[in-house]
């Protein structure tokens, strides 16, 4: 009997060219040795973005523009939310230069980080706004190259027959004027004609010009990534499969060296080698695919995996049983065989039958369970999605009050003559401090995974450094930060993160008059379990001799010490030297008292 399995096994493969196969396993095998490396090369991206901040945080006190153009492409095809976080800077940096073609660039990175996460319709309106009059040739370039990029995905996104040709349409003419902007012998003029080709079915000019791209010295991880994946789907397209695969494991390759979170060829690779029936290594780059695009954010990227994830699994599934099948059946054929082994076959069958009727009661039960586990992910979805939107609209809510307030501070300032009017503008102001405190926390659990805790190293970093700008500090102040890793609920997050508002604004306004110069120090550390304490100290000139902070009738110390006690904390404040704020409090007491 034996003999007869290496005919089968020729069988099987015969279809396949064995050099073919060969180029294609190794292609495979190559991506899987990046796979398991590229931790190595994520770190060494946030080493290089770890830079970038030092030297951004070097420029602050002047232009900040360039630092945050810097960090925005470093985190373009990385971190959406960071990605977005700076994008959102570079408006306002742009906005305080008064240069209007900085702020028409803004809006073309705002209008990417729109787009890679999948919102479509934040992205045309951030892209509407942008005032091309005010582009150089190649920016302008850029802008088109986007649009194009949205009508396309948009067209790839419906696939109706009325809407996805004239979408299509509209991408075809944003290129032609893009492709007018580009140096004729520039990369980016060479990749957008070969797109303009492949949606127009002229497949063999788009597979040279790739091919000529692809063949060039000295491009880019991304550009060779980008250029195999594009050439790939030319290849596709003329049902070339293996030569498909062999480019999509070198994109996928080139995405991982250079720590490239927004991308799909590890998702296409996956889809084909699933087509192929190889599942095994489907399954490995979908679940790379899906990680990457969990940790870049991009919820299009998420839905497009929601639907082949479970199929590859399911297949994976489905082969171990065949294969399980397969020799029980091979155990029956060598049981004829072997007459004197009657009985001992009879015995099998039996206990076959039985393992299969136990089986079949196991599998009701496991599918009325799996139903009963999907409603309840289902409502948890639900859940979180209502409370995301929740946080968005208070999120837009405060930022509608923020603009009233800074309308109210404009008219102010234009208008301040009297002391009084100086103190409204002042309080003003401050308010204006307190409500972006409160909407910095729930743009971060928008954009969180989570819905109710809040990552406090980030949110107080943003927090300081929104303040440090809204000052405008001398290079003399200096500020120093020493922050636990550290969640905190949201019912929490936002009276300390008023609590901090309140102490630096008066640390801001107070300590360091005259533009004397001094240090201000923050921290927040865990003491044990769920207890923690919030210092943060000046050596400025401290407070005014007498003055008592317990009795103070002040708006800043009234809101101090009833936060305080809205976190059942301790708070002290001591000067002189300087003035030192403490707060210790517990969570766990209070979220009991919450829940």
């Amino acid at each position: 009997m034996t003999r007869f399995l290496p005919f089968c096994l020729l069988l099987m493969v015969a279809g396949v060219p064995a050099p073919a196969q060969d180029e294609t396993e190794e292609w495979l095998r190559r991506l899987r040795q990046t796979i398991k490396a590229s931790d190595r090369y994520d770190a060494e991206k946030r080493v290089r973005i770890d830079r970038l901040h030092r030297q951004s945080a070097g420029r602050r006190s002047g232009d900040p523009y360039e630092g945050y153009l810097a960090l925005f492409e470093a985190y373009a095809t990385f971190k959406c939310d960071s990605a977005f976080a700076y994008a959102v800077r570079l408006q306002q940096a742009a906005r305080q230069s008064k240069d209007p073609r900085r702020e028409a660039y803004a809006g073309v990175k705002l209008g990417f980080t729109l787009l890679s996460s999948g919102m479509f319709k934040e992205a045309f309106d951030s892209l509407r706004t942008v005032d091309l009059a005010q582009l150089p040739p190649l920016q302008r370039a850029e802008y088109y190259t986007l649009m194009a990029r949205c009508y396309y995905d948009l067209a790839d996104y419906n696939l109706d027959q009325v809407y996805a040709p004239l979408y299509n349409a509209r991408a075809g003419h944003y290129l032609d004027s893009a492709l007018v902007l580009f140096p004729d012998t520039s990369y980016q003029y060479g990749y957008y004609r070969s797109l303009r080709q492949i949606r127009t079915q002229n497949l063999n000019q788009a597979a040279g010009t790739l091919r000529e791209l692809l063949a060039r010295p000295g491009l880019t991880q991304h550009q060779v990534a980008v250029t195999a994946s594009t050439l790939s789907d030319v290849y596709i397209r003329k049902t070339q499969t293996d030569t498909a695969i062999h480019l999509l494991a070198r994109a996928a390759i080139a995405d991982i060296r250079s720590s490239t979170k927004e991308t799909a060829a590890a998702f296409y690779l996956a889809t084909l080698l699933f087509r192929q029936g190889d599942v095994k290594n489907a399954s490995t780059f979908i679940r790379k695919a899906a990680d990457d695009a969990s940790f870049y954010g991009s919820r299009q990227r998420k839905a497009q995996f929601g639907s082949i994830l479970p199929l590859i699994e399911s297949q994976k599934i489905h082969q171990v049983e065949s294969q399980r099948n397969k020799l029980l059946t091979y155990a029956l054929v060598v049981t004829l065989f072997l007459g004197l082994l009657i009985f001992l076959t009879t015995i099998i069958v039996r206990q076959v039958r039985k393992l299969k009727s136990q089986q079949a009661i196991i599998f009701r039960k496991n599918f009325s369970l799996q139903s009963l586990l999907r409603e309840k992910d289902d409502l948890i979805v639900e859940k979180e999605w209502l409370l995301k939107e929740i946080h968005h609209r208070v999120k837009n809510n405060l930022q509608v009050v923020m603009s009233l307030l800074n309308s109210q501070a404009d008219s102010l300032e234009d208008q301040a003559s009297s002391q009084a009017d100086k103190t409204a503008l002042s309080a003003i102001q401050e308010s204006q401090h307190r409500v972006q405190v409160m909407a910095l926390i729930h743009q971060k659990l928008y954009q969180s995974d989570q819905v109710d805790r809040v990552e406090m190293p980030s949110y107080i970093r943003e927090v300081v450094s929104y303040l440090c700008d809204s000052y405008s500090l001398a290079g003399s102040v200096r500020f120093g930060l020493d922050v636990d890793d550290i969640e905190l609920d949201v019912t929490l997050a936002v009276p300390l993160g008023l609590i901090i508002n309140e102490s630096l604004i008066n640390a801001f306004k107070y300590a360091f008059p005259g533009g004397r110069g001094g240090r201000v120090h923050l921290s927040f550390h865990r003491l044990a379990g769920t207890t923690y304490q919030l210092t943060i100290t000046d050596d400025g000139v401290g407070l005014p001799t007498g003055y008592d902070p317990r009795r103070s009738r002040s708006l800043g110390m009234t809101l101090l010490h009833g936060f305080s006690r809205q976190l059942g904390g301790e708070l002290s404040i001591t000067s002189p030297p300087g003035t030192r704020i403490s707060l210790v409090f517990e969570e766990e007491l209070l979220v009991k008292v919450y829940a």
